[in-house]
């Protein structure tokens, strides 16, 4: 508790800064926050941590009363009646929850054979297993939610959306449903459009604290961390020990350039839940900027991933990690998994590309890279990662010669430049290359003339030889005859 009264009175303070107009030092860029990843799926609880959920609001009032006079005497026996830190508990307030259907037996057994085809990366057959789901339970909303999931991870947005959407007009409340929406709509530069429908839903479904958090996170990302400071607190009023709303008090803490305050809320949060894969990322991402700590952000990276392998954001973060570190087959396996989970996120492309091509798999590389300008066009990013792909590989390329493919990389890196335009730094390292590829090129070229003449000098020489032979040849058999006819 009173670590928790130490992070309210952080979180009040910058509140309290923020209502006076104070702003971040001007020194202090804030961090980015990271993208969320698409909505994934394994088996989850019917009712979301953090909310009530009864038949009717009778036996919803009593349950939630008799749990909490029971921790309020023991709270009493030890340190006497105290207030949530966050603020006045609000546990009562708000629109009873809907009840949430229960799958029966057989749609069930049909549903977790979906999460399992899901688990393997076999997308036919869970999308086979959620539609005989739906078929034999009608009312099976997860395993709608989970037909959207598939369609999302296809890259069929507008599919996915339709299935979220008929998720939340089978179960109103459902906050999965709800952040595969807004997960779309952020990856498509459009936080507006998420905070549209998100804000809705929890005000109307406030005892829904997963709903609260998500409509955090989200104001984080569409550049409101202070209101989603306020609505990060709004949940932890009703519940001080939710993991998903100090989540998103880090984010926006890291987004106001609030290092400090992310640094202690990530500590308390893994007292609370250890288990949960994003505390494990962002201490990760965080540890990354603290110099010498590069093997303990590695470690965090590991185990986010492992609590939860479908999280695409820790897997490119552990891949890059690896590549920078010379461990290219590792980073594969993890840019390669990323990109099942989201074949829709032109970085996964990027960045599978960048490692087929640490591993010399030249084909592979450019397959990827450009997989990615489909995808997004113009993407300067993918010119210049061509642009070393070309230069490292030279005449390792299937069909180049060394010109030919320095030639290549001459060009990507040329189309960087433009693409670039006024964003280029002064110090671009392209501007470097393209020198170092113009000497190469140069010097190849006169390599190849040299060997062109020396090779057209050694075939005449050699002409001249087997002339001068045959005409010797010649001379001896006209000799042998004159004596023979002398004879």
């Amino acid at each position: 508790m009173r670590i928790l009264l130490i992070l309210s009175a952080m979180v009040w303070s910058v509140l309290g800064g923020i209502a006076c107009g104070g702003k971040a030092p001007a020194d202090e860029t804030p961090p980015p926050v990271p993208q969320e990843s698409q909505g994934g799926e394994t088996e989850v609880l019917e009712a979301p941590p953090g909310s009530v959920e009864h038949q009717d609001e009778t036996a919803q009032t009593v349950v939630a009363e008799d749990l909490v006079e029971k921790e309020d005497e023991d709270l009493k026996a030890e340190e006497g009646e105290q207030e949530s830190p966050w603020g006045r508990p609000e546990s009562e307030s708000g629109e009873p929850l809907p009840p949430r259907h229960s799958m029966s037996a057989t749609a069930r057994a049909a549903y977790q054979r979906g999460i399992q085809a899901s688990r393997n990366g076999n997308l036919d057959a869970a999308q086979s297993q959620f539609e005989r789901a739906l078929a034999l339970d009608a009312e099976a909303f997860k395993a709608t939610y989970n037909l959207g999931v598939v369609a999302d991870r296809r890259g069929d947005n507008a599919t996915a959306l339709q299935y979220y959407e008929r998720t939340l007009s089978m179960q109103p409340d459902y906050e999965r449903a709800a952040e595969g929406i807004a997960l779309i709509h952020l990856r498509q530069n459009n936080p507006d459009q998420a905070l549209a429908v998100v804000t809705p839903l929890a005000q109307r479904w406030q005892r829904n604290l997963h709903l609260q958090a998500l409509k955090a996170v989200v104001l984080v990302q569409a550049g409101k961390p202070e209101e989603a400071m306020e609505a990060a607190r709004f949940a932890l009023q009703r519940d001080e020990r939710f993991v998903p709303a100090m989540l998103a008090i880090v984010k926006a803490s890291l987004r106001l350039g609030r290092k400090e305050l992310a640094e202690a809320v990530i500590a308390q949060a893994l007292e609370v839940d250890e288990s949960e894969a994003e505390l494990h990322y962002l201490k990760g991402r965080m540890l990354l900027d603290e110099t010498g700590r590069l093997r303990e952000a590695l470690s965090e990276f590991r185990r986010a991933v492992q609590l939860r392998p479908d999280y695409v954001e820790a897997r490119i973060a552990l891949g890059n990690q690896l590549l920078s570190g010379a461990n290219y087959e590792d980073a594969l396996i993890q840019f390669k998994a990323a990109v099942q989970l989201s074949p829709t996120l032109v970085e996964v492309h990027l960045n599978l590309g960048d490692a087929h091509r640490a591993n010399s798999q030249w084909s592979e590389a450019k397959s990827s890279f450009d997989r990615a300008l489909q995808m997004r066009s113009p993407l300067p990013e993918a010119h210049f990662n061509l642009g070393l792909m070309y230069m490292t590989a030279g005449d390792a390329f299937p069909g180049l010669d060394q010109v030919g493919a320095l030639e290549k990389a001459m060009d990507e890196f040329k189309t960087y430049r433009d693409e670039m335009g006024p964003r280029l730094p002064r110090d671009d390292p392209s501007e470097g290359y393209l020198e170092d590829l113009d000497r190469a090129v140069k010097r190849e070229k006169k390599r190849i003339e040299r060997d062109r003449v020396r090779q057209e000098r050694a075939a005449a020489r050699a002409a001249r030889d087997a002339e001068r032979a045959a005409s010797e040849a010649a001379s001896g058999d006209a000799g042998q005859t004159e004596a023979e006819g002398s004879q």
